[in-house]
């Protein structure tokens, strides 16, 4: 079994602290509970949930399960699963509010059978909330070497999102500077297919004045697309 993200890339953005809790502070107005985490990883995000009343932490890797278990053991409210959502499963009796995912269906081939399968662990009106890295013109080196099959345009997402039965209520771009150094980086860069942590800290050090500085909606682009959907 192959985790959604390489441990590597899990560890590399263990540092990125400030770009975790701005990520996270996009996420929390949606959040209902319970709520459900895909490609937890090794909690780089999940820390930031975990006063949520019932949250559900789950990646397809046992060995990563088993490292969120021990680490949030003493967060009662917080359990560890093995989920694959991306192979083909039936209906579930436990269903959840919301569910999230934060730079995974990307690296899933059959994308839209993970979303199809998101909407039968989702109670009705549930919803998911979603965070993919944007814009095909920016795919290089790096996604490749990072496990990702696309990049996704604004419209092709929020096609998907209808196809697989949900009501899409918002789809904006997030981290416009993001996105442009993300493209000077494979420019100037001489190992283009590997993430450094010391690139990863510099950009994290700053994302505090980016907080204040990026507009809270109508960017043009951005590194990533957030979207918020509600099942059918």
């Amino acid at each position: 079994m192959i985790a959604y993200r390489g441990i590597k890339t899990l560890e590399v953005l263990e540092g990125a602290d400030n770009y975790n809790a701005w990520i996270a502070e996009k996420f929390f107005p949606y959040i209902k509970t319970p709520a459900l985490e895909i490609g937890a990883g090794t909690g780089n995000i999940s820390s930031f949930f975990t006063e949520i009343e019932s949250l559900v932490l789950t990646d397809n890797d046992s060995k990563l399960v088993k490292f969120l278990a021990n680490k949030f053991v003493l967060q009662k409210n917080v359990r560890a699963e093995v989920l694959d959502i991306a192979s083909k499963f039936g209906e579930v009796k436990n269903k959840f509010k919301t569910i999230y995912a934060i730079n995974v269906l990307e690296h899933i081939k059959d994308d839209n059978l993970a979303l199809k399968n998101i909407g039968k662990l989702l109670v009705p009106n549930g919803k998911i909330i979603l965070l993919v890295p944007a814009k095909k013109f920016a795919y290089t080196k790096l996604d490749k070497s990072l496990g990702h099959y696309r990049r996704y345009e604004r419209q092709e997402l929020v096609e998907k999102l209808e196809r697989s039965g949900f009501k899409v209520e918002k789809v904006e771009y997030f981290n416009v500077l993001g996105l442009l150094s993300w493209l000077i980086r494979d420019r100037i860069s001489r190992n283009h297919n590997q993430l450094k942590k010391s690139q990863v800290k510099v950009f994290d050090a700053i994302v505090p004045l980016l907080r204040k500085i990026e507009p809270t909606k109508n960017l043009p682009f951005g590194i990533s697309l957030i979207a918020v959907a509600r099942r059918r």
